[in-house]
C-alpha cells in the first residue's frame, strides 16, 4: 500500500511538470494554431475544359476569428467564381460580402482578388474567444484547367502549395471525368508530393488520392493526362505534343522519389544492422552482470591488520602515494580536501632526500632550496619546481610566499596541486596497486541505479506526455513540434525501440547490484592499505604498546612525513615527545646535518609557544591553494554583448495577406 502510494505521488508530478512544461511550449508558440482531422477534395472537370472543386474541412480551431484560403493567381487557369461557404455543423449557407476584411463579420465570407497576384477566400468563425472543431464546406469554379495538346488533354492543378501552414491529419479527394476513356490505359494520373501519397485509377472516368499526416509548408499537386479527346471547345489549345515530354517529366520525378527511397531504405539496413548489434551488446552485458551478481564477493583475501610497524614500500613511496591509497574509498572521486597535507608532508620529503632544508624562526617557516642530488618521482618533482619558483631565486624565502605566488599564479598552483594528486593516482594504476578498468565498472554501477531511475521517469513522462495530447489544449502543441502524424510516430518508434529498452533498464538493474562484487583496489593495493592504516595505528598508540625496541630518530623522521601526510602530525610529535623527551630542550645538534625534520618539528617555536612547524606548513600552503581557487574564479568570464555569434529569433517585418491557408 505505501509503495503504491509512492508510484502514485511520483505519477502525479510527473503529471504536473509535463502539463507545466507543455503550458510554457504552447504559451511560447502562440495560441491560435489550427489543424484539420480530414480534408476531403470532390473534384468535377467539365467538358469544356473548367473545374469545380468542393472542399470539405474538418478543421479544430483555436481562438481564431478568420480562416482563409489563398490562390495565386496564374495564367495557367482563367478565372475562380461561383465561390459559396457553408457551415455544415449548423447547416447553413455563410453570407457573401464584397469587401476584404482582416477579420471578417461571423458567419460572412469574401472571394475576391486581395492583391495583382492573390485571390482569397476568407470567413468569419466566431470563435475568436473559444476553440472546437468545424466543418465547412467551400465550393469554387476554376475556368480554363484543360490544356489540350495534339496528343493529349492534360490537368494540371496544385492543391496545397509550400505557404499552407495548416497540419492535416488525412487528405482525400476523387477526381471526376466529364465521361469514360475508351480504355482505362488512355488515362495516366500522377501526384506530387509526400512520398506517402497515393493516387488510382478507380475506373474509366474516376481517380481517387489520399495522404495521411499531410505537415505544413508540404505541396500536393496532381497531373491528369488522357489521349482520348473527352474535353470539348477547351479555351487553351496547344498545336504540338506533349504527351512524350510529360512521360519523360514524370519518369524522372519517379526516378528521384524512388533513389530517395533507396537511399532511405539503405539507411534503414544500416540502423537495422546497429540496432541489432546493440541489442547483443546488452544481452552480453545482462548475462555478464547476472553471473558476477551470483559471486560471492569482489574475490579480495581481506586480512586486516592491527598495527604495522615497517614504513610500506620504505624507498620507494612518495607522501602523495601513500595517502591516496591510505585514503582510498571506490565512493571517493575527489582528494583535494587532503591536497594541504601530500603537499606539506612532500616538502618533509624533500627535506629529507636533502633537496631542500627547513628552518622556523618567529613562528615562520623558511624554505631554502638545494641542488638534487637523486632523481625525485614526478609528483615530488612537481612540488619541488613549484618551491623553485616561489622561491624567485632567493637563496630562502617565507613558506608564507606560497600565498603571494598562488595569487599571481594561479593557474600554474592549481595545476601543480592537480598534478601531484593525478601522477599519484597513475603510479599506483602502473604498479598495479588500483584497477584502472574496475574503477569505471565500478563507477558505471554506483550511476547505473540513478541511470535507471532518470530513464524509467524519462519514459513516464513521455507516457503521460502522449496520454496528455489526447486533450485538444495539448494536442495542438505536439502537432507544432512533432507533426500531424505524432502519435503513430510515437507508437512505432516505441515498439522499435522497446527491446532496447527493456534490455538498457534490466542491464541497469543488474549493474546496480554488483556494485559489492567490483574490487578496485588490487589484492596488492588492499594489503598495503591495511599496511598504511596499521602504521597510522602504531603511531597514535605507540605509547600504550610498551614496545621493547624503540624505533630510532631515522625512523620517527620518516613517520614524521607520513603522520603529516594522514592528517596526525600532533599525535606523533607527542609520542616521538614522549619516547624522546630530550630532543624538545637541546638547542642545537652536533651535526647541522642530522635529523633536518626533527630539527624542524621540534625547534625553538615549538619549545617556547607549542606551535608545530607542520601546522605553519599546512596552514601556509592550504591557504595558498584557497587563493588559487579563488582568483580563478574571479577572473573567470563570460560575455553576450554583441560580439558574434547565431542569428536571433527577432527582426523581420509583416506581409499580409498571407499565402495558403491559416488563420487570423
Amino acid at each position: 500500500m505505501e509503495k503504491a502510494k509512492k508510484i502514485l505521488k511520483k505519477l502525479l508530478i510527473i503529471l504536473i511538470c509535463v502539463a507545466i512544461l507543455l503550458f510554457i511550449i504552447k504559451s511560447e508558440q502562440g495560441n491560435k494554431m489550427q489543424y484539420m482531422d480530414g480534408l476531403n477534395y470532390d473534384i468535377t472537370l467539365h467538358e469544356n475544359g473548367d473545374m469545380t472543386i468542393v472542399e470539405t474541412w474538418d478543421i479544430y480551431i483555436n481562438h481564431t476569428n478568420t480562416i482563409f484560403k489563398n490562390f495565386e493567381i496564374s495564367d495557367k487557369f482563367g478565372e475562380i467564381k461561383d465561390v459559396t461557404v457553408k457551415d455544415l455543423g449548423e447547416g447553413k449557407n455563410l453570407t457573401k460580402i464584397d469587401e476584404e476584411m482582416y477579420h471578417v463579420t461571423t458567419n460572412c465570407y469574401y472571394a475576391l482578388n486581395v492583391s495583382s497576384r492573390v485571390f482569397e477566400i476568407a470567413w468569419g468563425t466566431g470563435m475568436e474567444h473559444k476553440a472546437g472543431h468545424k466543418k465547412y464546406e467551400i465550393t469554387y469554379t476554376v475556368t480554363d484547367v484543360i490544356t489540350d495538346y495534339k496528343d493529349c488533354q492534360e490537368m494540371y492543378w496544385m492543391l496545397l502549395g509550400t505557404v499552407n501552414n495548416v497540419p492535416i491529419k488525412k487528405v482525400t479527394g476523387t477526381i471526376n471525368l466529364p465521361q469514360k476513356v475508351e480504355n482505362i490505359e488512355n488515362l495516366r494520373v500522377w501526384g506530387h508530393g509526400p512520398l506517402n501519397g497515393e493516387i488510382k485509377k478507380v475506373s474509366e472516368n474516376l481517380v481517387e488520392f489520399s495522404v495521411d499526416n499531410f505537415n505544413p509548408n508540404t505541396m500536393l499537386e496532381l497531373r491528369v493526362v488522357t489521349t482520348d479527346k473527352i474535353f470539348q471547345n477547351v479555351e487553351k489549345i496547344r498545336n504540338y505534343n506533349y504527351l512524350e515530354r510529360i512521360l519523360a517529366e514524370e519518369t524522372n520525378w519517379a526516378e528521384e522519389a524512388n533513389a530517395k527511397s533507396d537511399s532511405l531504405n539503405k539507411f534503414l539496413i544500416v540502423l537495422g544492422v546497429i540496432y541489432l548489434i546493440i541489442i547483443i551488446y546488452y544481452i552480453n552485458r545482462l548475462i555478464k552482470y547476472k553471473k558476477m551478481s551470483k559471486e560471492k564477493d569482489d574475490g579480495i583475501i581481506k586480512n586486516e591488520i592491527k598495527y604495522f610497524r615497517e614504513i610500506p614500500r620504505e624507498n620507494d613511496a612518495t607522501p602523495a602515494e601513500a595517502t591516496y591509497l591510505y585514503r582510498f574509498d571506490k565512493d571517493l572521486n575527489s582528494y583535494t580536501a587532503y591536497q594541504s597535507d601530500m603537499f606539506a608532508a612532500t616538502i618533509l620529503d624533500l627535506c629529507l632526500k636533502k633537496c631542500i632544508s627547513l628552518r622556523t624562526a618567529d613562528n615562520t617557516v623558511y624554505v631554502k632550496i638545494k641542488e638534487k642530488t637523486i632523481e625525485l618521482k614526478k609528483d615530488e618533482e612537481e612540488i619541488y619546481k613549484l618551491l623553485k619558483l616561489a622561491a624567485k631565486d632567493k637563496e630562502e624565502f617565507d613558506i608564507a610566499d606560497l600565498k603571494t605566488y598562488a595569487k599571481k599564479h594561479y593557474n600554474t598552483y592549481s595545476n601543480v596541486i592537480n598534478t601531484m594528486i593525478n601522477t599519484a593516482r597513475q603510479s599506483l594504476y602502473t604498479m598495479g596497486f588500483v584497477n584502472k578498468a574496475n574503477q569505471k565498472k565500478y563507477n558505471k554501477s554506483k550511476n547505473a541505479k540513478f541511470m535507471f531511475s532518470v530513464i524509467s521517469t524519462i519514459i513516464e513522462a513521455i507516457i503521460v506526455a502522449v496520454l496528455l495530447s489526447f486533450i485538444p489544449f495539448f494536442k495542438l502543441t505536439f502537432i507544432s513540434i512533432f507533426g500531424i502524424g505524432y502519435l503513430g510516430g510515437f507508437i512505432k518508434w516505441g515498439i522499435i525501440l522497446m527491446p532496447v529498452i527493456i534490455l538498457k533498464l534490466l542491464t541497469l538493474k543488474e549493474l546496480a547490484g554488483v556494485q559489492n562484487k567490483i574490487s578496485v583496489l588490487t589484492q596488492k593495493g588492499y594489503d598495503e592499505k591495511q599496511q598504511w592504516k596499521g602504521l597510522v595505528n602504531y603511531m597514535n598508540d605507540f605509547s600504550l604498546l610498551k614496545e621493547k625496541e624503540v624505533p630510532s630518530l631515522v625512523i620517527w623522521e620518516k613517520y614524521l612525513i607520513y603522520a603529516t601526510a594522514f592528517g596526525i602530525a600532533d599525535k606523533v610529535i607527542e609520542q616521538m615527545k614522549a619516547t624522546y623527551p630530550e630532543v624538545f630542550v637541546k638547542e642545537s645538534w652536533e651535526d647541522e646535518d642530522q635529523y633536518q625534520i626533527i630539527k624542524f618539528v621540534t625547534g625553538v617555536d615549538y619549545v617556547n609557544f607549542h606551535v608545530s612547524p607542520i601546522n605553519i606548513l599546512n596552514t601556509n600552503v592550504s591557504k595558498a591553494y584557497s587563493i588559487s581557487l579563488s582568483e580563478i574564479a574571479a577572473h573567470s568570464s563570460s560575455s553576450g554583448s554583441g560580439g558574434g555569434g547565431g542569428f536571433s529569433g527577432g527582426g523581420g517585418g509583416r506581409r499580409w495577406p498571407e499565402d495558403g491557408m491559416g488563420g487570423r
